[in-house]
């Protein structure tokens, strides 16, 4: 049975509470941006899958327990200037959300709308080279207004033909819109009947959908479509919750249910992500109340330094931009390697490396710059438009974006 304080409209932090800012998570979202690259790099180079480096998409998984992580810890923490039942809460999560996101996502939306006949070259350059990885090339061609319209408006995630039509891989980036949409009433949900019935009945939402209209979900040639993911962020709101009321072992046990039960077909992919699952609740099980943790305690400490160290922090900053901007980077220089007879002769690993290197001097100092310029001052107006709305309705807080 819940406690009070978690079936509760305004939830309290209980004594000892955790504070907001987790360091070393900056360095875990920075090792899962260059996941994603170097598993896009390992494509693109005509490289053979291999499992782990290949799994770019769970890579993707871990961005979404981490956003569905994250949401619901700055949620609990703003809960008493925030209260989850309060009108204007959501529309200030939606603010905050709307400013951290979309500065940088347009800059760099309009950038490959304008050169994506030009990626396209290089990315059927490759295709020639090793044809098994070629891609529909109108994902670089359609610089039409609709294409781009439904792209500002973050509506393209749900529509199957728009889903995947950019050079950005901004696929994720309309889910998580979508579930941003939905996170205030997820937890308003949470609140009136408990994380684990409310997850589970979100969960089963989605599946009932996805039964009734396995042609439209089966079009998406990306799971962008919240229906098809939810479990995920959910995943990470179960962590957020278990590890904020110190009910870790039941979380985890319906998150393992819940990973468990995708993982059934038990593929390489499938089977990680329950290993990911409980990593996560490893990690953030601070106050060792798993089975084991005690003996796992100094190795977890350990990793969890390695994260928060200065290079994490770097990785973390960087990451939003590094994601989005990658592709941009790596098709023309796989793209101009793929024409050299010399490269193409080498082995698949010199060939992965030398994409790689080239692909990090170019990307990394970029993604700073665009973190310390757009994103930044992205989240300065978030900032300042939640202090106008606070202003006008003062029960509405200002915390930090």
């Amino acid at each position: 049975m819940l406690s009070h304080s978690m079936r509760s409209d305004n939830p309290t932090p209980p004594r000892g509470a955790v504070s907001a800012h987790i360091d070393w998570l900056d360095g875990l979202r920075g090792f899962a941006a260059l996941w994603v690259l170097l598993s896009h790099v390992q494509i693109l180079v005509g490289m053979q899958p291999i499992p782990v480096l290949s799994w770019g998409g769970l890579a993707v998984d871990l961005f979404m327990m981490l956003s569905g992580f994250l949401m619901a810890h700055h949620y609990l923490q703003r809960a008493e200037v925030e209260p989850w039942q309060h009108p204007n809460t959501a529309l200030v999560f939606w603010v905050r959300r709307f400013f951290r996101i979309a500065p940088l996502y347009y800059l760099l939306l309009a950038t490959v709308l304008i050169i994506g006949p030009w990626l396209g070259e290089y990315r059927t350059s490759i295709a020639a080279v090793w044809p098994w990885t070629a891609t529909p090339l109108e994902r670089y061609t359609d610089q039409s207004l609709d294409n781009a319209l439904m792209h500002v408006s973050f509506l393209f995630g749900a529509i199957p033909f728009y889903a995947f039509r950019t050079a950005l891989p901004d696929w994720s980036i309309g889910l998580e819109m979508q579930f941003y949409l939905m996170f205030p009433l997820l937890m308003l949900m949470i609140a009136w009947i408990g994380p684990i019935r409310a997850g589970l009945g979100a969960i089963f939402a989605c599946l009932a959908l996805q039964w009734f209209s396995p042609g439209f979900s089966h079009a998406f040639q990306m799971p962008s479509f919240l229906p098809l993911k939810l479990y995920v962020f959910f995943i990470g709101i179960w962590l957020a919750l278990g590890r904020h009321h110190g009910t870790m072992r039941a979380m985890l046990l319906v998150a393992l249910l819940v990973a468990g039960f995708w993982a059934r077909r038990f593929q390489g992919e499938s089977i990680a992500r329950v290993f990911m699952v409980i990593m996560m609740f490893y990690l953030m099980d601070g106050s060792a109340s798993l089975p084991l943790s005690g003996v796992l305690s100094r190795y977890l400490e350990r990793l969890r330094s390695v994260l928060a160290r200065p290079s994490g922090r770097f990785l973390g900053e960087t990451s939003y931009a590094v994601y989005l901007l990658h592709l941009a980077v790596v098709l023309p220089v796989a793209g101009t390697l793929a024409q050299q007879a010399w490269y193409v002769r080498e082995s698949p690993w010199i060939r992965f490396t030398v994409c790689a290197l080239i692909t990090f001097t170019i990307v990394y100092p970029i993604s700073w710059q665009l973190y310390s310029t757009v994103e930044r001052r992205g989240i300065q107006w978030g900032k300042r438009a939640v202090a106008r709305m606070r202003r006008r309705v003062p029960a509405v807080g200002t915390d930090a974006v």
